[in-house]
């Protein structure tokens, strides 16, 4: 009996192909998997399947019973838990490697195992340049890809309520630039040297960024985008529309379609151009549709230059992304090269983990939305973004 892993060594969110051969005709067997994580937290998952009458067995086949149902031939790679339950997802690292150990086993036996190893950015060359706010002006690192000589979209990019410079923001930036898009993992606020509230932030520092990424060798300046999630999302629409000169496309997840109050003073816009704070919905109209609220609060997405793609839960229970998105394209009447991507069983947690990793249940279902179905959405919707890239 031997299990076989193709290829054996793959950057983190490829896809593998795993087979089993030599088995019983018809046999039951358990196939598990376990990884230990950047912070040393075991993870593990197991799927119960039935041998076919000619001994061999594909994890795409749909298990009977396991961590996972429904036939996915990642299920075990992404639908691990961990043996801490303060773990809230796989710490996949952003340099080096780690392995992915498979184990065939009948009534309790090992007969066969193998390694599936997991790349991160920095083991296929990405690297990185952290920027501090007193020597750059900004809070951040750069990733940047192998140099091939060849300018290519270049991305900046940030997160939510959640501030600083997050794991998952980096991870996200690095795994851009492995596959050939230099990025910009941006902290706006709760970093050294910039504010700890989500208020007031000025849109000029944004524009310092981008002039950074900008600069960067390998980045076309021509097909520079922004993207960020949740109120990053909101920040990405309004840094596009507000510097149409230096941005040419926008990927917005879980946005919103006008100013909110900020998120933690209640009391202020989370914006600033020019010294002066945007316009924003006060604290009792969070989350009502754009037609309730000033229209002095609309983000001007008729601004943005190039390509919008942007993607909602429709299970969100943070704020209705999906209705949010609907009221910005209203305000886009005609307008070609925009993609909305619509989740049914995802929540606010879209673009959070990447695919073929794992995390928790109340991690990804916290804010809405099934595991599976943001798992699934998080998988096309990182696939889609590489598609848009690649057509720039």
């Amino acid at each position: 009996m031997s299990i076989r892993v193709s290829p054996a060594t793959a950057l983190l969110d490829q896809p593998v192909t795993v087979s089993i051969v030599g088995l019983e005709a018809d046999r039951a067997v358990t196939v598990t998997a376990t990884a230990t994580d950047a912070v040393g937290v075991s993870w593990s998952s197991s799927a119960e399947f039935r041998a076919g009458g000619d001994g061999r067995l594909s994890l795409g086949e749909a298990p009977v019973g396991g961590s996972y149902s429904g036939a996915n031939p990642m299920g075990l790679f992404q639908f691990m838990t961990p043996e801490d339950p303060r773990s809230y997802g796989f710490g996949a690292p952003l340099s080096g490697t780690y392995d992915l150990r498979l184990e065939v086993k009948v009534a309790g036996e090992t007969l066969a195992a193998a390694t599936a190893t997991r790349q991160s950015p920095g083991a296929v060359g990405v690297v990185t340049t952290p920027l501090t706010v007193p020597a750059d002006g900004v809070h951040g690192t750069v990733f940047r890809p192998k140099d091939t000589g060849e300018r290519k979209p270049a991305l900046l990019v940030f997160g939510g309520s959640e501030g600083g410079l997050s794991y998952p923001v980096q991870l996200k930036a690095a795994l851009l630039a492995a596959h050939g898009y230099p990025t910009l993992a941006l902290a706006y606020f709760r970093a050294p040297g910039l504010p700890q509230d989500l208020a007031a932030i000025p849109l000029e520092y944004f524009r310092k960024a981008l002039t950074i990424l900008r600069a960067q060798p390998g980045v076309d300046p021509a097909h520079v985008l922004v993207t960020g999630a949740s109120w990053g999302g909101e920040a990405s629409l309004l840094v596009a529309a507000t510097y149409p000169d230096l941005v040419g496309g926008v990927i917005a997840e879980v946005p919103n379609s006008y100013v909110d109050v900020a998120p933690f003073t209640r009391t202020r816009s989370s914006w600033t151009l020019a010294g002066k704070e945007l316009p924003f919905a006060p604290r009792h109209q969070f989350g009502l549709p754009a037609a309730e609220v000033n229209p002095s609060t609309y983000i001007p997405v008729d601004r943005i230059h190039g390509p919008i793609l942007l993607a909602c839960g429709e299970l969100d229970l943070v704020w209705p992304s999906c209705r949010n998105i609907d009221d910005a394209i209203r305000r886009l009447p005609g307008r070609p090269k925009v993609t909305v991507l619509r989740y049914p069983d995802a929540g606010h947690y879209i673009g959070v983990y990447p695919p073929y990793t794992s995390a928790t249940e109340t991690a990804l279902t916290s804010t809405g939305g099934t595991l599976a179905g943001t798992q699934a959405a998080n998988l096309d919707l990182h696939t889609k973004i590489l598609t848009l890239l690649a057509t720039l």
